[in-house]
């Protein structure tokens, strides 16, 4: 069996069962790392996999058993009868009571995706404002000054100010998944299947952003009413902002 993990945004693999568990005892694949291999839906967190005992046979006890599955908190392996399944997650017996009162609080939990409202992201979005009129301001002042005057200072800078834009979002969002106002705000956009975002896909995002503004800012009002807070560009591209776990 191949499997595919991610890291620092970037898909690996495929990889095999072996090189895999070698992987995990190292700490390079953790509970919270997105793995994916064939049989899986989506891309998942590790603790949810429900790894199968071909790929780890010895339970965290150090016993062989006939089936197992990592915790989705503790991330030990345990055999899988003796876990409580809860929603395609597994929980071990020492984890469950602290699992279900995050659960009856209303508290997220590890593995479970919580999608960014409409009001982080616009906090998100007027702090990248700041940022992108600050360095656009100092990027027209030196056009002005190298220009000294020349009225054809001001298509430039308007011209930069579009690149520098454009530039800053995409760049950002292709290799890190967040912007720095969405750093700031602790949310990051992600694929629908939970897979990290890319350079193409990330352009792609910018120019369907532009639509959202142009329909009276309704392509953004969109995200307060989405079951998954997604907005109009979110639905061309395919994406998903959440909360960083």
């Amino acid at each position: 069996m191949s499997w595919y993990y991610a890291e620092n945004n970037e898909r690996r693999g495929p990889i095999e069962d072996a090189a895999f568990q070698t992987l995990v005892d190292g700490g390079t694949v953790k509970p919270d790392t997105l793995v994916w291999r064939e049989g899986l839906a989506e891309w998942v967190p590790y603790s949810q996999a429900g790894l199968a005992v071909s790929t780890l046979p010895v339970a965290a006890d150090g016993t062989v058993v006939s089936s197992a599955a990592a915790c989705s908190q503790c991330g030990r392996l345990f055999p899988a009868d003796d876990m409580v399944s809860y929603e395609n997650r597994y929980v071990c017996a020492e984890c469950k009571p602290l699992f279900f009162q995050k659960i009856k609080e209303g508290a997220s939990v590890a593995g479970q995706r919580e999608f960014a409202g409409f009001w982080i992201r616009f906090g998100a979005k007027f702090v990248d404002g700041i940022i992108l009129n600050v360095v656009g301001r100092l990027l027209g002042l030196v056009i002005g000054l190298a220009l000294k005057g020349d009225e054809a200072a001001v298509w430039i800078a308007a011209g930069v100010g579009l690149i520098l834009n454009a530039g800053y979002v995409i760049y950002f969002t292709g290799k890190y998944g967040a912007t720095p106002g969405k750093m700031a705000c602790k949310i990051e956009v992600i694929r629908a299947d939970g897979s990290a975002m890319t350079f193409g896909r990330a352009t792609g995002r910018y120019f369907a952003e532009i639509l959202s503004s142009l329909t009276l800012l309704i392509g953004y009002i969109m995200a307060g009413f989405d079951e998954e807070k997604r907005a109009l560009h979110d639905r061309i591209c395919d994406t998903r902002v959440v909360r960083k776990q």
